[in-house]
């Protein structure tokens, strides 16, 4: 029988994406390396902020093509020291220190459970080492284990992408779409994640403008909905709009407004509660198995 907790959690969803050989046992196999090879990630906007693997285990419970439900990781920022950067306030000298350089300062951890059969991984909201930190060391980890092989990208919230489609005037938008997984499947947005796929970029830009005058046109079956919809986990999206008639411009950054996974509540253990809710929302929309 099923142990049931009614405790809600609440996650960011991160779509892992491989820009070649897009199949769950890939997966599996990039984060064996990253935990074979641990590799040392600099955190951007830091002064000797790192990021590492703690722990990794994989679920003992596997798909029918033996592909793990699951991967936890346990991964820690922290603070190098460099021995010769000590100072003594009080006297005002500088000091050199016998220091073990295997020690480090200020540690955070989160934990990460990625779901390879639809290369899908969340964090808690609540996290200790932030989502922008996470979000680096994935796309550090994973390039550096495969040059230029994978993309990482937060997961964005439907509603906000539903309000740039809905306003009275799409003035403009400012797209950056990285490498697609197949799964868009209808008319032209179908037609138009093809195309990109075919000529193979790594990520493309496109930025589209209006007017208040002439704004642009969001057809149901057209180009701009395809970029936005394409966006939702592929990307980013800056609009500008005007929401009602007579309002003013105002701009939406999809950046700002990231996917909430909102479960209320566990089912026999956090990490197969996970899995389920994933292959439930993104099992149909992948054609990795």
């Amino acid at each position: 029988m099923d142990r049931v907790v009614n405790r809600q959690t609440t996650w960011y969803v991160i779509n892992i994406k491989a820009r070649r050989n897009q199949t769950p046992q890939h997966y599996v196999d990039a984060w064996n390396l990253i935990n074979e090879q641990d590799p040392l990630i600099e955190l951007p906007k830091t002064t000797n902020r790192f990021a590492s693997i703690r722990t990794m285990s994989f679920s003992q419970q596997c798909d029918n093509s033996n592909i793990p439900h699951y991967i936890e990781t346990n991964l820690v920022a922290y603070t190098l020291i460099d021995p010769e950067k000590f100072y003594n306030r009080r006297t005002k000298e500088d000091l050199a220190i016998d220091w073990n350089t295997d020690i480090v300062a200020n540690k955070k951890e989160s934990v990460v459970i990625f779901v390879p059969s639809v290369h899908t991984l969340v964090v808690k909201k609540n996290t200790e080492i932030t989502i922008n930190y996470i979000l680096a060391y994935l796309q550090g980890a994973l390039n550096t284990i495969e040059p230029e092989g994978f993309d990482v990208d937060l997961i964005k919230d439907r509603e906000t992408l539903d309000q740039i489609l809905r306003a009275h005037a799409l003035i403009s938008i400012d797209a950056h779409i990285s490498f697609s997984n197949h799964g868009h499947t209808d008319g032209f947005q179908a037609i138009f994640e093809t195309k990109m796929r075919d000529a193979n970029p790594n990520s493309f830009d496109i930025k589209i403008n209006g007017s208040q005058e002439h704004p642009l046109s969001c057809q149901e079956d057209g180009l701009i909905k395809s970029i936005i919809n394409l966006s939702e986990s592929n990307g980013h999206v800056k609009a500008v709009v005007q929401r009602v008639e007579n309002s003013g411009l105002e701009v939406i950054d999809t950046d700002n407004h990231p996917f909430i996974l909102k479960l209320p509540q566990i089912i026999n253990n956090i990490c197969s509660t996970i899995y389920n809710e994933l292959r439930a929302r993104y099992a149909n929309n992948n054609s990795d198995e």
